[in-house]
């Protein structure tokens, strides 16, 4: 598959549909951007961070009275 796409004044491109389908991308993922040395981008879809998906878990209000106490470092 081949298509072109437009660069916006934000320097942002939309992944065409088909390539979104093909890959199973959905809202929020990562796309990983590799530049070849012959002018050529690769993107491909990024590996799942299983970090990523802990975030919010543990309050970022810098209140751990509620973490157990292998959290906290106790």
């Amino acid at each position: 598959m081949s298509t072109s796409v437009k660069m916006s004044s934000k320097n942002q491109i939309v992944v065409p549909s088909e390539a979104r389908k093909a890959l199973g991308l959905k809202p929020g993922e990562r796309l990983l951007v590799t530049l070849r040395d012959d002018d050529v981008i690769e993107m491909r879809k990024a590996a799942a961070d299983p970090a990523a998906r802990l975030e919010g878990l543990i309050p970022a209000s810098g209140d751990d009275d509620g973490l157990w106490p292998e959290v906290r470092g106790g």
